[in-house]
């Protein structure tokens, strides 16, 4: 862990983001729950199995959800449509640090890619999620806190990191908005993906999204939930974060 630091150190820091080290965590749902046991469990919800042995190189993440004042900056630079609650087209004034909503995945790209980032992997997404700790169900344990996380409420997402942070340094990688993902999703994916750097099936006709949201009850906010929307999907539950490739 040490030589990691040090070579860690060596790098360019990224301002606002953390640096994922490299290593190989558990991936996926690793208990059963009541369903289970009973037979019962619809086979749409067993997209999170078998768990498994992942290995990622070291990527940076943002620390937060891109928020509606660092949108503005895209918009602005770009000329890009801005999202459809934005009034005239003008950033709302109480929203600045709100996580940006109302983005389908194609926004997300294009404004990760100004930054000159990109959107993480599923299999990155849950590694980060993870804070390190393999086998609990949320980033800081296995029970659902909200002190810890924005869930279940009927209000909308409230400032990023208003949340203590995961073992990574990460925030609202629960609850909050739902948090675009790279990779197109299918069902079995996890019995066939590749056990180093995965990214996804090649075509799809779904996205994957990760995390769980304000609107979202504590089953969907664990850090293996796996949910999918179309690509072109705009809600007022769905944002994004950045990653990138270490220089």
């Amino acid at each position: 862990m040490r030589f990691f630091w040090l070579w860690a150190s060596l790098l360019t820091a990224e301002e606002g983001m953390v640096l994922i080290p490299a290593g190989e965590f558990t991936m996926g749902r690793t208990r059963l729950t009541p369903d289970d046991q009973t037979r019962m469990r619809p086979l749409v919800l067993l997209d999170d199995r078998p768990d498994h042995k992942v290995y990622l190189d070291a990527y940076w993440m943002d620390k937060t959800e891109v928020t509606h004042g660092q949108y503005a900056e895209f918009v602005k630079a770009t000329s890009r449509n801005p999202p459809y609650h934005w009034r005239d087209g003008q950033l709302p004034a109480d929203r600045t640090n709100d996580p940006i909503y109302n983005v389908d995945w194609e926004d997300a790209m294009a404004y990760c890619g100004w930054r000159g980032k990109r959107l993480p992997s599923e299999a990155e997404w849950e590694r980060a999620a993870r804070g390190g700790k393999d086998g609990f169900n949320y980033p800081w344990g296995d029970k659902a806190d909200r002190k810890l996380a924005l869930y279940d409420i009927q209000d909308g997402a409230g400032a990023v990191a208003r949340f203590p942070p995961n073992e990574f340094g990460l925030h609202d990688m629960a609850g909050s908005v739902s948090e675009w993902c790279f990779d197109w999703f299918e069902r079995e994916y996890y019995a066939k993906s590749p056990s180093r750097n995965p990214r996804g099936p090649e075509t799809g006709v779904y996205k994957v999204i990760r995390g769980g949201a304000w609107s979202d009850s504590p089953a969907r906010i664990t850090v293996f939930f796996r949910n999918w929307v179309r690509p072109n999907q705009r809600t007022p539950n769905l944002g994004f974060r950045c990653a990138k490739d270490p220089q």
